[in-house]
């Protein structure tokens, strides 16, 4: 299995290259660790880690794309070779969707998913529901809120749903490559639109731990913004989450 590489900003790297060919990387205080160039989809590397020439070009070769990002965390150019390796999961997309049973396995995964995601939404949030589905979780969850609000929770959850919408749109560029991919790759399948729906879940969690008086301060639609700001890493989680899973769902039911 092909997967990205991220070396950690708070680290001085050093990377060259050994026989395989395979990236040797080491830092201060640390042992060092060997990536086989053929199991890397991409490297994001801090900008103060030191390449040697010939580890740069070895990725280039072997279409595997080098990622600078500064102290922030924001991109600062890539290196790319005279080809570009797909990510895993752009390449089982691909086949799954040219097959005649591609959206019935996108359906049975995201059924699967929906049920993760409800179970786990009501253990972390201490309650049941009395069935196991979207409709009555749903319903059992905004109560909660209502209970805590003391409002219907409805116009919070719509803003989030908004903005997570199109976070998970530009995230899914970066991990899948090919827009053909995301929007209507066949008829019915809207690969940003599934994922953003499973993400209800987490915007449950997330409205639940954010402070009370956000919600006497601002509109909806500021409180949304200000939720994926304060709260930006447990989407990360998810969607992660999701998309390893999907990955793994595939590779499964097309070999």
């Amino acid at each position: 299995m092909i997967k990205p590489l991220y070396l950690d900003p708070a680290q001085h790297w050093q990377v060259v290259l050994d026989d395989g060919p395979t990236l040797n990387i080491s830092a201060p205080g640390r042992a060092r660790s060997l990536f086989p160039l053929e199991r890397l989809a991409r490297v994001v590397s801090p900008c103060h880690a030191q390449w040697t020439t010939a580890a740069l070009l070895a990725c280039l070769r072997a279409g595997v794309t080098v990622v600078f990002a500064d102290a922030n965390g924001q991109t600062v150019g890539w290196c790319f070779g005279p080809r570009r390796r797909e990510t895993t999961l752009a390449c089982l997309l691909r086949e799954a969707l040219g097959q005649p049973r591609g959206a019935e396995l996108l359906t049975d995964w995201q059924r699967a998913q929906a049920r993760r995601g409800m179970l786990e939404t009501l253990r972390d949030l201490q309650v049941s529901s009395r069935e196991l589905t979207p409709v009555a979780v749903r319903a059992r969850l905004c109560n909660l809120h209502r209970q805590r609000l003391g409002q219907p929770a409805g116009p919070w959850l719509r803003a989030m749903q908004g903005l997570t919408e199109a976070w998970v749109a530009e995230r899914l560029h970066g991990l899948v490559g090919d827009p053909t991919l995301i929007g209507f790759a066949c008829a019915g399948v809207h690969l940003s639109r599934l994922l953003s729906s499973l993400m209800e879940w987490t915007l449950h969690l997330m409205l639940q731990n954010l402070p009370l008086p956000l919600f006497d301060k601002m509109s909806p639609t500021r409180m949304a913004a200000t939720a994926l700001e304060l709260q930006g890493a447990r989407l990360h989680r998810e969607l992660g989450k999701l998309a390893g899973s999907l990955e793994l769902h595939l590779r499964t039911e097309l070999t």
